[in-house]
């Protein structure tokens, strides 16, 4: 039987045998000789462990990715009482004013100020300093007509607002305007 055995070895055949041998007595010998714990995170290839092989309840939060952190949520709770009511807030705008053509004021919280001595040039003025506070107009007229084509301009003038018109063109011009003033 070991003659009939010789002739159907060949070298392939041991090699494969004796390769078969060292590949599992090493695992075998690393399974009984590797101490309790001594397999870290370095050891370990991404993705090589599953939950599967992951004793229940064995993981803290520091051993979550901060994605898989996100995700976790539990039911949601029952509303809360009501919070004491705060107070008012401060209005959005603290200063406007709507004007006329003329300069008249129609309506908002200008003190002082109307037409300018050149054309299309006006001064507003306000109950306290405005120098810095942000300024904002538009053109528009006061009885809900449509706007009139043109542009405006804005800007600080001894503590109140220097508005200047313009017509399409670019010339000055009287024309109507909302200014806001927030501080």
């Amino acid at each position: 039987m070991i003659d009939r055995l010789k002739t159907k070895l060949s070298y392939a055949n041991v090699t494969a045998t004796v390769a078969l041998f060292v590949a599992l007595g090493g695992s075998s010998y690393a399974a009984i000789t590797l101490p309790r714990n001594s397999v870290g995170d370095k050891q370990i290839r991404a993705g090589a462990v599953r939950s599967s092989e992951v004793k229940d309840r064995s993981l803290g939060l520091r051993d979550l990715s901060l994605s898989a952190r996100s995700s976790l949520r539990g039911q949601r709770g029952d509303t809360g009482p009501a919070g004491a009511q705060g107070p008012a807030g401060a209005a959005a705008a603290k200063y406007f004013a709507v004007v006329q053509p003329s300069g008249t004021f129609v309506r908002g919280n200008a003190t002082s100020g109307g037409k300018g001595s050149t054309v299309g040039s006006y001064t507003v003025g306000f109950s306290g300093p405005v120098s810095a506070c942000a300024f904002s107009a538009t053109l528009a007229s006061s009885d809900g007509a449509p706007a009139p084509a043109g542009r405006i301009t804005v800007g600080d003038v001894g503590g109140g607002v220097g508005v200047q018109t313009y017509d399409a063109a670019g010339n000055p011009a009287d024309l109507g305007f909302h200014l806001t003033v927030h501080c």
